[in-house]
């Protein structure tokens, strides 16, 4: 599998790191005009060069012939995916997008050009594994607690843009569609310092509360599962989030756990 990434921010230099190790990256892109662009990527991770030159991610159509990428990795920003989405459908190229401030309207688009088959898509901005762990119990706890108060607090780094983060809305979405009446979910968050990214959420009465809360301690866990999603969508079409991926992988445990118990009934009655 070869893969190419967009996007070197804080978190885009640690994926970066973390796809050398994996031997899986072939391309790096930046935006157009970067200080990043022309240099070796070791330059930029401050190691030694790696053999792979940052490149503008204008004359996209170039950059895909020459390389051939298997998965895009987008950790840049909206208007990447918006302005190349036919492009790289075009050159059959997979996407995996953690970018956590689509529109409505662009997360459509992007959806339509994915089921219309010649690209798969991972839409992704709850990329780790374990906040896709909290909003599991969340809906558990939406499903049995229907008349308890739900509020997110989310607190991520300074520079963040998008306010409420993408994966609180996702939460909130998920509790609104859970609970038998449907309302609307607040959302509180915190711009501070260097905050990796904390999701907490508050279920309460008038005589107990559960909070239920997922914290980041290093952005490693953002390249795990945007590792986790490129393997995922190496070779398949169609539309998918996180969710579809940890789906397909209780489903190959219930296969392997019910292949070992058929075997020891074989065993048995040999």
């Amino acid at each position: 599998m070869k893969i190419a990434l967009v996007g070197l921010g804080r978190t885009g230099k640690i994926v970066a790191e973390y796809l050398l190790q994996k031997d899986v990256l072939s391309i790096v892109l930046c935006k157009q005009n970067s200080f990043s662009a022309n240099k070796d990527l070791g330059d930029i991770l401050g190691r030694k060069n790696t053999g792979i030159i940052v490149e503008s991610s204008d004359h996209l159509e170039r950059r895909l012939f020459g390389k051939n990428p298997d998965v895009l990795i987008d950790f840049s920003s909206k208007s990447f995916l918006r302005d190349n989405i036919n492009l790289l459908a075009q050159y059959g190229v997979n996407v995996v997008t953690a970018v956590t401030d689509y529109e409505p309207a662009e997360i459509e688009k992007i959806k339509s050009i994915a089921e219309q088959g010649n690209i798969g898509v991972v839409m992704a901005p709850n990329i780790t594994y374990g906040v896709n762990i909290l909003m599991l119990m969340v809906e558990i706890a939406a499903e049995l607690m229907n008349d308890y108060d739900f509020e997110i607090i989310e607190e991520h780094h300074k520079h963040k843009r998008d306010q409420p983060s993408g994966t609180a809305r996702k939460i909130a979405d998920k509790i609104s569609n859970t609970l038998l009446v449907y309302r609307e979910i607040a959302a509180h968050s915190v711009r501070a310092g260097d905050i990796i990214g904390k999701h907490k959420i508050l279920i309460c009465n008038e005589i107990e509360k559960i909070e239920i809360s997922h914290e980041s301690f290093s952005r490693v866990a953002f390249a795990q599962g945007a590792y986790k999603a490129a393997q995922f969508i190496c070779g398949k079409r169609g539309f998918y989030e996180m969710r579809d991926i940890f789906e397909e992988e209780r489903n190959q445990r219930q296969q392997k756990v019910s292949a070992y118990n058929l075997e020891t009934i074989e065993l048995d009655l040999a």
